[in-house]
């Protein structure tokens, strides 16, 4: 994730949620409340995936029978501050970014052994609330399926009016879109 680009996201699932997308439906354990943009997880429910290219996360690890994609997608954790919870090979690929963003430490994995700046890392607490961020685009947007959990410090505020607004195609301005009210 750079962090030197401003997103406008909406937040699916909160810190202490297990977040899992079910054949193109964003899901929260425990949760019957529609989260995010439905019309587009519906419009990819429906969709075959000869339809479009699914994107393949590296999620269980490449020995895994069974990839992530933008359609079939968890379960995660989303942690919450003073979590702790096992580290293994399995949800490494998970929680790598946010380990490594709380520490400022170097992961590295030797034989069967995870270790934290050459120290075994068995288990993690974390040092704050995290969020799983959707773009409403669900077969093209930059969201947490691609760069993972938000952490609570790069949450800079709440969108609830649409200034201006331009075609990331042709770089024109959509006026129909300026000053509409977020829902």
């Amino acid at each position: 994730m750079r962090l030197d680009v401003f997103y406008i996201k909406r937040c699916v699932a909160i810190p202490g949620d297990t977040f899992f997308i079910e054949n193109g439906i964003y899901k929260v354990k425990g949760c019957k409340e529609v989260l995010g943009y439905r019309k587009a997880q519906e419009e990819l429910s429906n969709m075959n995936e000869t339809d479009f290219r699914p994107k393949e996360f590296r999620c269980p690890p490449k020995d895994s029978l069974h990839f992530w994609t933008i359609k079939d997608y968890g379960p995660i954790y989303v942690p919450k501050k003073n979590d702790t919870l096992k580290i293994t090979m399995n949800n490494l690929r998970v929680y790598r970014n946010q380990i490594r963003y709380e520490t400022g430490k170097t992961i590295s994995i030797r034989s069967d052994s995870i270790l934290l700046d050459g120290k075994l890392l068995s288990y993690y607490v974390f040092k704050m609330n995290y969020y799983f961020m959707a773009g409403d685009h669900v077969l093209n947007s930059k969201d947490s399926r691609y760069w993972g959990l938000l952490p609570e410090d790069h949450i800079i505020g709440k969108a609830f009016i649409i200034w201006k607004s331009k075609d990331p195609i042709s770089g024109t301005y959509r006026f129909k879109r300026f000053l509409k009210v977020v829902d």
